[in-house]
């Protein structure tokens, strides 16, 4: 009985350890990159509360004295931890998905991270038409994946394009179906840059972003996101921006741009979770943001061989 006792208290507090750091740096925010890319697994401090109350629960069922008394107690304390986290996850679940005024006039972004150039190009191809996407912001494209994904086919259906190619992890690159003007490059570590795309219905600002990872003492990751939001805020008429942005929805940096009138895609939509890195994903760093005067319909997740990261679509509308 003792030892059941005791390996069940040694299970409560190794889920309860981990779950509790988690809580803690998604609200006290401590500097450097481990805090930070803890923050990233917050949705999965839900899961490991839910087995610690599982476990508290039969332990007051089934005990007795002093033992049924803590576990009651933790139970307790545990509870509002639940209900926090549960709050926190509830905007990719519920709500009821904005309206369109035209759901005739819609549009495609696809977001994806090639890996260092190491996404398949046809299939890359393939799933852009496939959902037909009219807008891909191509993240950590080299000079040889660009040259592939044109032999396979990308400036028959893509002939607009913005930014440029770069060896490693720096290039990024708006490729469209319609016109592209006012390119204007991010002051980011791997080559953002802001353009006007041609869209059905009008014309819309896109942000093409990649934020540095939040390593060492997270300083550029900081420092890319703080010029992600002078970038959007210093746009005007129908925004998007798009990308992969090393963060998750429970980042303080991500929470700021959703405060400022940018609603994510997936959260609008109802989506639910839906992680994109790395591979199989575990958590949700590729996002597509959107202004009031547009309204994401669909959002979807897809994996593309090659990569780490799952491309986003969203289907956007104007309202």
């Amino acid at each position: 009985m003792r030892l059941r006792w005791l390996l069940s208290a040694m299970v409560v507090i190794a889920v309860l350890v981990p779950a509790m750091m988690i809580t803690a740096a998604r609200i006290v925010r401590p500097d450097g990159g481990r805090w930070v890319r803890l923050v990233s697994f917050t949705p999965y401090a839900l899961l490991l509360y839910g087995v610690a109350l599982l476990l508290l629960i039969v332990a007051v069922v089934a005990g007795h004295g002093f033992r049924r008394a803590i576990a009651g107690t933790l139970a307790v304390l545990v509870l509002p931890l639940v209900a926090v986290h549960l709050w926190w996850a509830s905007p990719a679940y519920v709500g009821q998905p904005a309206a369109s005024a035209n759901h005739g006039k819609t549009f495609t972004v696809l977001a994806s991270n090639l890996y260092l150039g190491d996404a398949d190009p046809v299939e890359l191809i393939r799933v852009a038409e496939e959902t037909g996407a009219d807008i891909l912001v191509l993240t950590e494209i080299t000079p040889a994946a660009l040259e592939a994904l044109r032999e396979a086919g990308l400036t028959d259906a893509y002939p607009h394009a913005g930014g440029a190619p770069a060896e490693g992890g720096a290039g990024t690159m708006v490729l469209a179906r319609h016109e592209l003007t006012d390119v204007a490059p991010l002051d980011t570590t791997f080559g953002g840059l802001a353009v006007t795309v041609s869209v059905p219905g009008e014309s819309i600002r896109l942000i093409a972003v990649h934020a540095h990872p939040p390593s060492d003492d997270a300083t550029a990751w900081r420092s890319d996101h703080a010029v992600i939001r002078r970038a959007a805020a210093a746009s005007a008429g129908p925004t998007v921006v798009a990308g992969d942005f090393n963060a998750t929805m429970d980042h303080e940096q991500m929470r700021e741009l959703d405060g400022r009138g940018l609603a994510d895609a997936a959260e609008q939509a109802n989506s639910g979770w839906q992680p994109t890195f790395p591979d199989p994903p575990l958590i949700a760093v590729d996002h597509v943001l959107l202004t009031a005067d547009l309204v994401a319909t669909h959002t979807d997740a897809v994996s593309i061989e090659g990569t780490d990261h799952r491309a986003l679509v969203a289907e956007l509308a104007w309202r």
